[in-house]
């Protein structure tokens, strides 16, 4: 009976009121499973509450990730933004200085050209014009303001990618100028425009003449440079000797082969410094002054020949001073 009693008042009874004239329901539950019932619903609120906490650390712990490795990027982009930044301002100086060079050269060899008008056949050089539309495209130019870094790097590689190929077009054209350049100094170094003597007088000009030994009209193919006995005596221009040695009337007397067609000469000389079949260089000593030969005084006689034609020499040092200008 104890036993009953205590089942009893360990059950609830609840009553659910219904309306009037209806049945009331009636139904009890022991305080046992009330209990269970609560920790039940307890810990399902508690795995809930811990699964939606675990799942906003995992969301943190993964929104921290993504933030690290994006500064990480964005540290790198950022170096990286600054290695194209000088790259750019490196190849920028590098292109400025480049098409400084290549204008004098084009200027050079534009000058050049129009100076061997008078006597060289020298191939000419265009120059570069930029105008309206065609630009060169490593000059400034406006671009989209308020780019991010990574669409400002993208920018600048395509910029010095752009300026690279520009520089290796400059170095092309720079190289083929300087050949040409190299060929045309070579055709100079070979063309007689160099005074034979340091300083001098002329003491007779080229053509007809009153003859310093028994008068009489006299043509005189070259001109004579009055300078003191034993002073140098240099070769007008790069070439081989061809004659070396006594020359009847021109005394000591050394004839030089420059290609091209040309041709010095010189005489009356107290000693000769080269030989026949040597090379000489523009400016080099091949002998000195002196007065052998029909000769009336120390001077050097100096002779030019053009595809074996003498003129006269001041004409080919004119054409000399219009090419070194």
């Amino acid at each position: 009976m104890e036993e009953k009693d205590l089942q009893k008042q360990q059950e609830y009874t609840f009553t659910v009121p219904r309306a009037e004239g209806q049945k009331v329901y009636h139904f009890g539950a022991r305080r046992f499973k009330l209990l269970a019932g609560a920790v039940l619903i307890c810990t399902v609120c508690m795995v809930g509450a811990l699964g939606y906490m675990g799942y906003n650390f995992y969301q943190f712990r993964q929104e921290r990730t993504d933030f690290l490795e994006y500064q990480a990027k964005k540290g790198e982009l950022e170096a990286q933004l600054q290695s194209l930044l000088a790259d750019n301002e490196k190849m920028l100086r590098d292109m400025s200085e480049i098409t400084t060079l290549e204008t004098k050269l084009r200027r050079a060899l534009i000058r050049d050209t129009d100076s061997t008008k008078l006597g060289s056949d020298l191939s000419s050089a265009s120059g570069e014009t930029a105008t309206a539309g065609n630009a060169p495209r490593y000059l400034g130019q406006g671009g989209p303001a308020d780019l991010g870094v990574k669409e400002m790097a993208a920018v600048l590689t395509a910029q010095n990618k752009n300026m690279a190929q520009q520089i290796d077009e400059k170095k092309t054209s720079m190289s083929e100028l300087l050949s040409e350049l190299e060929g045309r100094n070579n055709k100079r170094s070979v063309f007689p425009d160099l005074w034979p003597t340091k300083g001098g007088t002329i003491s007779s000009p080229y053509g007809g003449r009153t003859g310093p030994i028994g008068g009489g009209y006299d043509w005189h193919p070259g001109v004579d440079i009055a300078v003191e006995f034993g002073e140098p005596v240099y070769a007008s221009a790069m070439g081989t000797v061809e004659v070396a040695g006594w020359n009847g009337g021109y005394g000591r007397y050394v004839r030089i082969d420059h290609g091209n067609g040309y041709e010095t000469a010189y005489g009356h000389m107290s000693g000769i410094a080269v030989a026949p079949g040597q090379s000489v260089r523009k400016g080099e000593i091949i002998g000195f002054v002196g007065s052998s030969g029909y000769s009336t005084g120390p001077h050097v006689h100096f002779e030019v020949f053009v595809d074996g034609q003498n003129v006269d020499p001041m004409y080919m040092l004119k054409i000399g001073q219009r090419l070194n200008k």
